[in-house]
Formats: C-alpha cells, structure tokens, sequence
C-alpha cells in the first residue's frame, strides 16, 4: 500500500478559523469598558439637565410662570425616564461562570445594538413633549406681546435646530447600531 491516508486528510485546505479566546476576552473587556464610560457620560449630562432644568423649572413656578414649570418639570421627567432606561436595558451584561467570552461578547454587543436600535423611542421621543412645550410656550409669550408673525419669526429657526439635532442624534445611533450588527456578523462567521 503506497498511499498513506493521513496524506489525504494533511493534503485538504485549511479553511477552518477560530477565536482566540484571549483575543475575544480582550475586546469583550475593551467594549465593556466602552459602555461604562458612555452610561457615565450619559449619567453625568442627565444629572446636569435634571439640575438645570429642576432649578428653572422651581424659579418659574415661584415667580408664578406655570407654563414654563410645566415645561421644565416635563424635560425633568424625560430625563429621569431616560436615565432609568439606560441603567436597566444598557449596562453591560453581568459575567456569568459558564459563559464562555465569545458568547458574552455577542450577548454584549447585541444588547447594545438593540438600544442604540431604539434611541428614538427612548432617548429622544421622552424629551420632545418638554423642549416642545419650551418653544411653544415663549412663541406664544413673544405672540402677546408682539405678534405671532415676530414670534413665530424668532423661534422657528432655534426650534429646527433642536429638531435637525435630534435627527442628527438618532442617526448616528442607528449607524452605530449597523456597525455593531457587522461586528456580530464577524465574530459570527469567524466560528
């Protein structure tokens, strides 16, 4: 017999490729760090935006202003919404023994594709009730004043801003989510 069988199976393509699991640990952990410091960020702007319009929205109730209390203790609560939703459906996913760091890696990015997914229901849908009531409230106060055609004439530009923004937000959202979806796809196919 001249052909040896292993000269078969040693002369096939290899075309087989897995994850280093130190490799996957290491991004799992780079992305886990990612998440934190983007809750922070997050937490510490919401913190601020509860101050600054908590403060402004109790010195326009004292002065009797109840409109603009109104429109302040709504982005308040918006806010607050948001923060809660991004504690609970966007911190990073608790370490589990029998996990192994590819599977948590997936999990990790999923969760986070699927909230970046629905920035616009969660982040800024919450806020438009308030920064709406804001821009109606002062074209309304300018209307009294000096007409509908000055106020409307003031505010239509800064409100269009704050709207493109929005957009702007929720499309880099979703773009970030598509390349979380890619990166899936990667770690997917590597196996």
């Amino acid at each position: 017999m001249t052909n040896d069988p292993r000269s078969f199976w040693n002369a096939e393509p290899v075309s087989a490729q897995f994850s280093d699991p130190a490799v996957v640990a290491r991004r799992s952990t780079r992305f886990a760090r990612t998440v934190r410091r983007r809750n922070l960020i997050e937490g510490a702007a919401g913190v601020l935006v509860i101050g600054l319009f908590g403060a402004g929205a109790l010195a326009a109730a004292s002065i009797g202003e109840w409109a603009f209390a109104v429109a302040g203790a709504l982005v308040v609560a918006g806010t607050v919404f948001i923060l809660w939703h991004l504690i609970r459906h966007g911190s990073n996913l608790a370490r589990r023994p029998e996990e192994d760091c590819r599977s948590h890696l997936l999990g990790q990015l999923a969760r986070q594709r699927d909230l970046l997914r629905r920035v616009p229901f969660w982040y800024l849908a919450p806020l438009l009730p308030g920064v709406c009531t804001v821009y109606g409230i002062t074209a309304f106060k300018v209307a009294e004043a000096q007409g509908w055609e000055t106020a409307l004439g003031g505010v239509w530009q800064p409100f269009l801003a704050t709207m493109a923004f929005f957009v702007f937000v929720g499309g880099l959202n979703l773009w970030a989510a598509r390349r979380l979806s890619r990166e899936i796809g990667a770690i997917e196919a590597s196996t």
